[in-house]
């Protein structure tokens, strides 16, 4: 286990992500089954294969819900993972008060995401983020990333005079685009600073996924406040659990 911690510890200093594997899949499952709970009220019954059916409005509203009224699904997320957490980011962290859900549809282009790092949006340059499939990724269909030291050769360059994904392509960076294939239990956690987005789906391959931003509670949040991070620590049982409002 030690060695295996310090791999980890060790990918993410030199990377800026790393993969991480469920200690506890069972937390996982109960995500998944807030997933499905929250598209049968859109409608649908949440499988790959429906989301292929549905509209864009509804799409956007599943969204919607599950940012808003998710059960716990925060706690989950992490208590997932939580010897890797325990081990990165302490007993004592900030973590998002809901987190975000992403289906993406194969067959419509604002499903995917542009290329782009967490501390422009207002996250803290010493913050993560969490992203967990809940069906297996598979034909680069997930998300991609760009380790640490060329998303800060990307931006030493970039004169913010467009969009980043064109000053990305200009410069041929988009050729050392890590994309990562995971299975349901899988995650990357990874650096605010990381440049990463996702393509638009060249095949028939619908994708969902839930993401939610952590950091140590010693460290500055920037931009981002109480409205949206709670405090949370590691408790006797060994899960994080809510400490402050």
């Amino acid at each position: 286990m030690q060695k295996f911690s310090n791999s980890i510890l060790s990918n993410l200093k030199n990377n800026g992500f790393v993969v991480l594997k469920a200690d506890d899949i069972k937390f996982l499952n109960k995500v998944k089954k807030d997933y499905y709970r929250i598209a049968r009220k859109n409608g649908f019954n949440g499988t790959l294969e429906s989301i292929s059916k549905i509209s864009e409005k509804k799409l956007n509203q599943l969204h919607i819900d599950f940012n808003k009224n998710s059960l716990d699904s925060n706690f989950n997320l992490i208590n997932s993972f939580v010897r890797s957490l325990k081990k990165i980011l302490g007993k004592k962290i900030f973590i998002q008060r809901q987190p975000y859900l992403r289906a993406k549809k194969y067959n419509l282009s604002s499903t995917a995401t542009i290329a782009h790092n967490d501390y422009d949006f207002g996250h803290s340059h010493r913050g993560f983020n969490l992203w967990v499939p809940l069906f297996d990724v598979k034909s680069n269909e997930g998300i991609y990333i760009y380790d640490l030291s060329t998303s800060k050769k990307i931006y030493s360059s970039f004169k913010f005079d467009c969009h980043l994904s064109d000053h990305i392509e200009k410069n041929k960076f988009d050729l050392k685009r890590n994309y990562i294939n995971l299975k349901f239990g899988e995650g990357i956690f990874f650096s605010n600073l990381c440049i990463h987005g996702a393509s638009v789906s060249k095949k028939k391959i619908n994708r969902v996924s839930t993401n939610i931003h952590i950091q140590n509670f010693i460290e500055p949040i920037n931009e981002k406040s109480s409205e949206l991070f709670t405090i949370a620590k590691l408790k006797k049982n060994l899960f994080y659990k809510q400490v402050g409002i």
